[in-house]
């Protein structure tokens, strides 16, 4: 066989190149479904640490603040009962929302929903987190938005 001025034949290079796409091929979807992950788990402390000012709002107001008996965009919640500005770190991947309302026409708020939605078009969509004030979490995935986990 000929050999290059590498020092290489064109068979032994050929199989080099074989042998890294194989490695590549096996490593690419391992790796994107790691960073799928990452960012649910990080979409879960973003939610945790929402559930920690709304407590706190509780705390202050004996009852959750409720504006409507939906789910409303908890930044905005946030920004409107607690004067702070709550920037989620997920936020370009998973939409938060918070739903506090009472059961009937003058009971005091007594619970809340929070989700975190993976947005369309990101590589989180389908996936949906929710915590309530009882610290139930669940996770739901209609893809693999969520990369395979199936709880926090």
């Amino acid at each position: 066989m000929k050999r290059h001025t590498t020092g290489f034949t064109l068979l032994e290079l050929m199989i080099t190149v074989v042998i890294i796409a194989i490695l590549a091929a096996i490593a690419m979807p391992l790796y994107n479904k790691y960073v799928i992950k990452s960012h649910v788990r990080s979409a879960m402390t973003d939610l945790t640490s929402l559930s920690l000012v709304v407590e706190n709002l509780y705390q202050r107001n004996l009852k959750y603040v409720a504006t409507t008996a939906t789910d409303q965009d908890a930044q905005n919640y946030i920004s409107t009962n607690n004067g702070i500005t709550w920037t989620p770190a997920e936020s370009a991947n998973f939409t938060y929302t918070l739903n506090a309302s009472a059961t009937g026409s003058g009971t005091p708020v007594v619970y809340y929903t929070l989700k975190a939605v993976g947005k369309t078009g990101t590589i989180n969509a389908g996936c949906t987190l929710t915590l309530n004030n009882t610290n139930t979490k669940t996770i739901a995935d209609t893809s693999k938005g969520c990369g395979g986990l199936t709880s926090w």
